[in-house]
């Protein structure tokens, strides 16, 4: 198994504020973000049908909610009772390992029985408002407080309240609150519009021949797991009693025998578009490092480039880092990255690509050089998008005994056509020309 242990920080902590522990909270200022089309719609089409006798009933739910099943939001009881929707076989083109056909997505969390887990979560660890939330992708458990939706603003409302309208017929433009019940299925569409997002950028085609044995869930043997805790503190507990890990913050995770990403996180003292940076980041963190199998690391300034990029794309004030395995080290960040980055470069102290390009553990790439590495994936994504996508898809079919340096090197030939250097230096000429001085 795989551990990254994470911090979240409120974007860039002044110089004379350095981080101490694992997590900080210091607020830096707010910037202008880099906008990229990832080709997700900006208006809502309603794709459930609600009984006219009931409006609250859903009669063609996509999803087992525990909540939902309590409320008569769906007429099924129990997720064993949609074991035809929620589960898929897989036929292979083939016989592949004697076997023609597979089944995928029996009910499995944290490679245990799910109901063990689930009754874990919602009677043994007394949490207040526990959700649970599976469809044929993900399975979300959710322990979030009710929120403010115009305090502070987020670009998105008007959108996300048409989504939550979808499933609860008396949210409006005008509702205010989002009750816990809400929240965690706005956390359910926001995993898949990141996912959608994610595909659009690397052009995934479940019937790509690259997909033809590959597990359902974009390569995973099992769903991908998004765990959310109120508390630092049960979330904590839940690393420890379920993954053996002592963490304050969360963490990513590759399940080694079941083959699942697990994202955790917690909201304690953080506004929800907080908590949406944090499980930003950490999702799409996983995505690119679990697309098409985890079978070995991606170059880690490409992997949180990625997953800076699309948190940035929510807010910049609240930026979360992946440390690695191992201790938390001190450091600084600039208030406002894209200043940081240009002064760095006209200074002379950004270090060239060349020099950590092959680098595979996070825990490589310090901290401070986090807004660097932001940059240059913001950069690559401005020049080509498509060429970025074919980027991603190379470096997932690494040779036999080909080095991680020489497959970045393959993978920028035949996507962009350009070298380690020329990269480098085409980044840092964007940089001196549309980055701000102060």
């Amino acid at each position: 198994m795989r551990i990254w242990i994470v911090a979240a920080l409120i974007a860039g902590l002044f110089p004379s504020l350095p981080l101490r522990g694992q997590s900080g909270s210091v607020r830096g200022k707010m910037e202008k973000p880099d906008v990229y089309d990832f080709g997700y719609p900006s208006t809502w089409k309603k794709k459930y049908r609600h009984s006219e006798a009931t409006p609250r009933l859903i009669l063609n739910p996509d999803f087992f909610c525990s909540q939902c099943a309590k409320e008569g939001r769906i007429s099924y009881k129990s997720r064993d009772e949609m074991v035809d929707l929620l589960e898929v076989d897989k036929t292979y083109p083939n016989p592949l390992e004697g076997k023609t056909k597979e089944h995928f997505g029996e009910f499995r969390m944290l490679e245990r029985p799910g109901n063990v887990v689930l009754r874990r979560f919602m009677k043994d660890m007394k949490l207040k408002d526990p959700v649970f939330i599976e469809d044929r992708f993900f399975r979300l458990f959710v322990d979030l407080g009710s929120f403010h939706s115009k305090m502070p603003p987020y670009a998105r409302r008007e959108f996300e309240l048409s989504q939550l309208a979808d499933i609860f017929p008396r949210v409006t433009s005008k509702t205010i609150t989002i009750t816990p019940h809400q929240r965690a299925h706005l956390y359910h569409f926001r995993a898949h519009r990141l996912l959608e997002e994610f595909q659009h950028l690397v052009g995934y085609d479940p019937k790509a021949p690259y997909m033809a044995y590959a597990p359902p869930f974009m390569g995973m043997r099992q769903k991908w797991e998004v765990y959310i805790f109120r508390k630092q503190k049960d979330a904590s507990a839940f690393v420890e009693g379920f993954l053996g890990q002592k963490v304050n913050d969360g963490l990513c995770w590759h399940l080694l025998t079941e083959r699942a990403m697990l994202t955790i996180l917690h909201g304690q003292r953080r506004r929800d578009v907080d908590v949406n940076n944090t499980f930003t980041h950490r999702l799409c963190y996983n995505f690119i490092t679990g697309y098409r199998g985890y079978a070995y690391d991606l170059p880690a300034w490409l992997a949180l480039g990625y997953a800076h990029l699309m948190e940035r794309r929510e807010r910049t004030d609240f930026n979360t880092i992946i440390f690695g395995e191992g201790r938390i080290p001190r450091f600084r960040l600039p208030s406002k990255w894209k200043v940081g980055v240009k002064k760095a470069v006209l200074a002379k102290k950004a270090p060239p690509l060349q020099e950590f390009a092959a680098y595979e553990a996070v825990g490589r790439i310090p901290p401070q050089m986090h807004p660097q590495i932001w940059s240059l994936v913001s950069y690559l994504v401005q020049l080509d998008q498509k060429k970025m996508g074919r980027l991603i898809n190379i470096l997932k079919e690494k040779k036999k005994g080909e080095s991680t340096r020489n497959l970045l090197r393959r993978a920028l030939a035949a996507s962009y056509g350009l070298t380690l250097a020329q990269v480098d230096e085409g980044w840092r000429e964007w940089v001196k020309t549309t980055y701000p001085s102060i």
